[in-house]
């Protein structure tokens, strides 16, 4: 239930490249597969396996031959790495005639590489750190010594043309030694100050755009000022932009990694380092062969780069929140998380027997089109509960509640939210007579409480678990409504808990701290606008949706943040609210997905990460819920 293995997959395809040689492509395709890859720790090399797709237009004049070359350099490669294809897809009939002309395909292979993932906790991301005194390394592998080729280049389609030299690998064994090398620097750290930090930091394979493109993706994605100095007797364009094989690494222990790589007679230079200056305050200076090439602020490069992606979202996003998201990223600095309570304990205590037949029971419940009922599973029982999967199956059949203390609502989208967000659910339940009374029971007891997150929270307005107890309509006051931004949103962002009466977050007050959401209905809404303050001043506003300083909408005397800070839309960026005597608790956004400081999408950024009692066992600040609830079931 918490091993920290998996399963590590990557996709490879060059279909430009193959337009100008199919057996070149090929080679580039299997080494643009391993290289986005080698990022995790897998068992070995051998272990990964391919999958191999063609599209061709194989019946067209010439295009049987060019497959057949394009077979032949992707059997030679493969022979040579030590990996090989179990299986595929080909569709060879890639063409069509249209007002008389043959409309073909250009042919094209796509490699998808799965492989046993040893410790996902030791994943690399391409997110600079500008951790002190790291530095940035170019490692240029598996091609020609010296060559920088631009066929099939970015910069070749930017001026409407293919080109006739494209990359290649000529040195397969290089591209081996890169990945063995890196595979154990994966599982290395290097003291920095008083902290052990990972030596590889930060890394990202150089493919589709070249070098330039390559860095430029790693500075935007960590936020953070880059000084890339590069040497190089070579045409400054013909280094920024051949699409050459290689990586780009952040290092903790550059004299360390470098020798490494140079003893095995790959090609590693040190072209700089990141600067912990962000957002609006961070630079972008590249200077090659002595002469700086671009000194821009990151934020006006990073909105060129953005530009394609902001013209798709105007057909999927609504155009208010699509403007609020830009302002957002131009003022974004680094989120601060705040967490002043302590949490850590060690679970050893759920191995022992004992716990079996005293530990107080939680039922997880679940609906067709319920998810994430195992990462609850796993939350209550890190915290001592005994945890059942229960479905509403189960409940049709005469499950009963009476044995439980708790019962949590997972995510997910019950019935597929045909009819709205978990109506379908909450309909199973209030028009059976005896599932209905089975929860009206669990819910009259003093002794019980209840979580629902996403859907569950969804279901649990539906039902009236939580919501104004002060409204005498004896109707729902809460319910959820689609996001203002008019899509499913997926982020992972700030919250801040606010002072409530929810026995699972008690004294975990005004702390900042980094959950997941994962929604399209999430929008808080209110029969009447009374409603919210009635909650507001009965302490049942639990989270708060925050932006990178911890403040939320009414810090800045406005209604609500903006565009993603507050993914929803949701009136005083509610997050979660509970019932007036606090046991019940309604939450949006996902505590049971980070729970352990891995899962969180900048775990990096925590600093009890960083913690002695830690290394056993990364218990996130979001366990203390958890653990809270079960405290109370003891008390």
């Amino acid at each position: 239930m918490f091993a920290t293995v998996g399963g590590a997959v990557s996709l490879g395809e060059q279909p430009i490249k193959m337009l100008i040689d199919a057996e070149k492509g090929a080679r580039i395709c299997i080494s643009e597969t391993i290289m986005n890859l080698i990022w995790a720790p897998i068992t070995d090399l051998k272990d990964v396996k391919m999958s191999g797709n063609w599209m061709w237009a194989a019946k067209c004049e010439g295009e049987g031959a060019r497959l057949v070359e394009a077979v032949g350099g992707l059997c030679q490669g493969l022979r040579e790495i030590g990996c090989a294809i179990d299986g595929g897809k080909d569709s060879l009939s890639m063409a069509v005639t249209a007002n008389g002309e043959v409309v073909k395909s250009p042919g094209t292979l796509v490699l998808s590489a799965y492989a046993p993932c040893t410790n996902v906790t030791k994943v690399v991301n391409p997110a600079l750190t500008a951790t002190p005194g790291s530095q940035i390394l170019w490692i240029k592998c598996g091609g020609a010594k010296g060559k920088f080729r631009l066929g099939g280049s970015a910069l070749a389609q930017v001026y409407s043309q293919i080109g006739d030299d494209c990359p290649d690998i000529e040195r397969f064994a290089e591209i081996s030694n890169v990945f063995s090398i890196l595979q154990e620097l994966l599982n290395e750290d290097h003291l920095v100050g008083t902290v052990r930090k990972p030596k590889i930091l930060a890394g990202h394979d150089i493919s589709d755009g070249g070098l330039i493109t390559t860095i430029l993706e790693m500075a935007f994605a960590g936020n953070v000022s880059i000084d890339i100095d590069i040497q190089k007797e070579t045409d400054p364009i013909n280094i920024l932009f051949a699409e050459e094989c290689g990586i780009v690494l952040e290092v903790s222990d550059a004299e360390d990694v470098v020798q490494r790589f140079r003893s095995s007679a790959i090609e590693c230079s040190v072209i700089g380092h990141a600067t912990p200056e962000y957002g609006s305050d961070a630079h972008v200076k590249i200077q090659v062969n002595g002469k700086m090439e671009i000194n821009e602020k990151l934020v006006d490069l990073r909105e060129e780069w953005e530009l394609v992606g902001d013209k798709l979202g105007e057909h999927q996003t609504n155009l208010k929140s699509l403007e609020e998201a830009k302002n957002v990223r131009n003022d974004c600095k680094k989120v601060q998380y705040k967490c002043d309570f302590e949490w850590f304990y060690h679970p050893s205590f759920i191995y022992h027997e004992q716990y079996f037949s005293t530990a107080p029971r939680v039922a997880i419940i679940r609906e067709e089109g319920s998810n994430g009922d195992r990462e609850m599973a796993s939350a209550f029982t890190l915290a001592g509960f005994q945890t059942f999967d229960v479905t509403m199956t189960d409940m049709l059949k005469g499950h009963n509640l009476d044995g439980y203390r708790g019962v949590a609502f997972v995510g997910g989208f019950s019935y597929a939210d045909v009819l709205g967000s978990a109506k379908g659910w909450a309909a199973g339940i209030q028009f059976n007579e005896k599932i209905s009374q089975n929860f009206k029971v669990f819910r009259s007891r003093s002794d019980t409480f209840s979580y629902g997150v996403c859907n569950g929270c969804q279901l649990m307005a539906q039902l009236g678990w939580v919501g104004d107890e002060e409204d005498e309509s004896e109707s729902v006051t809460v319910f959820l409504d689609e996001n203002e931004c008019g899509r499913f949103e997926s982020s992972f962002g700030p919250v801040k808990i606010e002072p409530s009466r929810s026995i699972m977050l008690s004294g975990m007050d005004n702390s900042i701290l980094g959950l997941w959401s994962s929604h399209g209905e999430g929008q808080f809404s209110y029969r009447s606008s009374q409603n919210l303050e009635n909650l507001k001043r009965n302490g049942q506003v639990c989270v708060r949706f925050c932006d990178d300083r911890g403040m939320t909408g009414s810090d800045y005397s406005k209604e609500k943040l903006p565009y993603p800070w507050n993914p929803n839309g949701s009136i005083d960026d509610v997050a979660a609210i509970c019932s007036r005597d606090g046991r019940h608790l309604a939450m949006m956004p996902h505590a049971d997905r980070s729970f352990l400081t891995w899962q969180w999408a900048d775990s990096d950024d925590v600093n009890w990460n960083t913690r002695f009692d830690q290394q056993s066992v990364a218990l996130s600040p979001w366990i203390r819920m958890f653990r809270s609830a079960y405290n109370w079931c003891n008390d």
